[in-house]
C-alpha cells in the first residue's frame, strides 16, 4: 500500500464545488453533466450532517410543505441532492442548452429555493453553452451561482475554494450594497459539510466563542442560510480555520468588505490549539478567554485522569501508530494533537493502529487485511448514524477524540 494508491480515491474539484454549495440552506445544486459524475455526489449527501429539506413553492406566509421525493422523477430520480441534466453523446455534440433550461424550469415550478447554483461538470464546461444567458432565461432575477469550468485533476479543496468565489463575486455582492452601521462578531470561514462531524464543529465553535461574549454571523457554507450571507460585512473578524477552504474568501472579503481575518496555525483540534484559537481571537477583539481556558483546565483533568488509566493497564496510547489522510491543513491539526498530547507516532498506512480518514480509505486498507480501527473524520460514510451532533473540535471534540482513540486502541488489542 503506497501513498499514491489512497490519493486516486480522493475527492476532486468537482465535489469540492458542488459540496461548498450544498452547504447554504435553501440552495438546489444543479449539475450539468453525465449521470456517472451525479451518482458519487447524490449518493455521498446522504451521510451529511447538515442536510437541506426541499419544499413545495407556496404563498407567502403559506404553511411550507416538503417535497415527496417520490414525486421528483424529473432530473432528481427520487434523491434529495444533487439533480442532474444526465447528458449524453447527442448534447456534447449539439449542446446541453436544452436540457439544463428544461432543468431549471422544473426546479424554479417546483421546488422552493433562495439560490440556484448550475455546476458544469469536466466534459460539459467543453461544450461551450453561456450557462449564465441560459440561467437569466429561465431564472429571471432568482439569485443563481454559475461555476462554468472545475479544474480536471485538480483538488477538493480548490474547488471549494473556486465556488465560495464564485458566490461571494456572483451574489454576496449584490446583497452587500449598504454598509454595516456597526460591526459585530465573526465569521468562521473553512468548514465543510464534507468534514464529518461539521454541524457538531459548528456548535462546538459557536459555544465557546458564546462563552467570552463573541457572537459568530455566519459558518460560510457550512449550514449558513442566504441571510447570514448578507450579514457577513458587519464581522469585525473573519476567522479562517483551514486555509486551503477559507483563506481566498477571507481576503475577497477584506478587499470588499474592509474586514480583517485571522487565521488559525493549525484548527482547534485539541486543547492547545483550542486554547490558542480563543486567546488569539479574544485579544484581536479585545474579549477575556478566561471562561474558556477554565472550562479546558477541567476538560484536561477529565482526559489525564482517563488517558492514565488505560496507560497504567496497556502502555496505550504513548507509542501507538497513526495514519491521517485528509487535506493538509486538517491533516496537520490532527497530526499536532495525536504526536504532541498523546504522545503517538504517525506511520505509514500499512503499519498504522489507527486510520483517520473517509470510509474509502478505511474500507480500501481492510480489503487490504490490515488489521487497524477507523475513525472517520470525513465523508463518504460508513453509515454509522449521528442522533447526537459530534464533534473534533474545540474541547468537547478534544474528549471525544481521545474517547475515540482509546476505545479503538483497547478494541484493537482484543482482536
Amino acid at each position: 500500500m503506497t501513498e499514491p494508491c489512497l490519493k486516486s480515491i480522493s475527492p476532486d474539484s468537482l465535489t469540492g464545488m458542488i459540496f461548498a454549495l450544498e452547504g447554504l440552506r435553501n440552495t438546489v445544486v444543479l449539475l450539468n453533466g453525465p449521470m456517472g459524475c451525479r451518482f458519487y455526489h447524490s449518493t455521498t449527501s446522504q451521510f451529511l450532517a447538515v442536510r437541506p429539506i426541499l419544499y413545495l413553492p407556496v404563498e407567502e406566509g403559506g404553511e411550507r410543505v416538503p417535497v415527496d421525493y417520490n414525486y421528483l422523477n424529473d432530473w432528481f430520480f427520487r434523491q434529495e441532492q444533487v439533480p442532474c441534466t444526465y447528458l449524453d453523446g447527442e448534447d456534447f455534440v449539439y449542446g446541453s442548452g436544452d436540457k439544463v433550461q428544461a432543468a431549471l424550469r422544473f426546479i424554479r415550478e417546483n421546488i422552493d429555493f433562495d439560490l440556484l447554483a448550475v455546476v458544469n461538470s469536466p466534459g460539459a464546461s467543453l461544450i461551450g453553452d453561456n450557462m449564465l444567458e441560459l440561467a437569466r432565461r429561465e431564472l429571471g432575477d432568482t439569485r443563481a451561482v454559475m461555476l462554468e469550468s472545475p479544474g480536471l485533476s485538480t483538488s477538493f479543496e480548490e474547488g471549494y475554494a473556486e465556488a465560495l468565489r464564485a458566490l461571494l463575486t456572483q451574489v454576496g455582492r449584490g446583497l452587500w450594497q449598504t454598509p454595516p452601521t456597526k460591526k459585530r462578531g465573526v465569521n468562521l470561514l473553512g468548514l465543510s459539510i464534507w468534514q464529518r462531524y461539521c454541524e457538531g464543529d459548528s456548535r462546538e465553535l459557536k459555544r465557546l466563542l458564546g462563552l467570552c461574549g463573541i457572537e459568530v454571523n455566519s459558518v460560510l457554507c457550512a449550514g449558513s442560510s442566504l441571510d447570514e450571507l448578507r450579514r457577513l460585512p458587519e464581522a469585525e473578524l473573519n476567522v479562517v480555520l483551514y486555509p486551503e477552504l477559507g483563506l481566498d474568501a477571507a481576503r475577497l472579503l477584506e478587499e470588499d468588505c474592509g474586514t480583517p481575518w485571522y487565521l488559525c496555525p493549525t484548527a482547534p483540534v485539541g486543547f492547545e490549539a483550542t486554547e490558542r484559537f480563543i486567546r488569539d481571537v479574544c485579544r484581536l477583539l479585545g474579549r477575556s478567554p478566561a471562561p474558556v481556558l477554565a472550562e479546558s483546565e477541567r476538560a484536561r483533568g477529565l482526559a489525564w485522569y482517563k488517558i492514565d488509566q488505560i496507560y497504567q493497564s496497556s502502555g496505550r496510547p504513548r507509542g501507538s501508530r497513526f495514519f491521517v489522510k485528509t487535506f493538509p491543513a486538517m491533516e496537520k491539526a490532527y497530526r499536532a494533537f495525536l504526536t504532541d498530547y498523546l504522545g503517538m507516532a504517525a506511520s505509514p498506512p500499512e503499519e498504522a493502529e489507527l486510520v483517520f480518514s473517509d470510509a474509502n480509505v478505511i474500507a480500501e486498507l481492510k480489503l487490504k487485511n490490515r488489521v487497524f480501527c477507523g475513525i472517520e473524520v470525513s465523508l463518504p460514510g460508513m453509515g454509522y448514524t449521528d442522533l447526537i451532533p459530534k464533534t473534533h473540535l474545540g474541547l468537547e471534540g478534544a474528549l471525544f477524540l481521545i474517547e475515540q482513540v482509546l476505545n479503538g486502541l483497547m478494541t484493537r488489542l482484543s482482536d
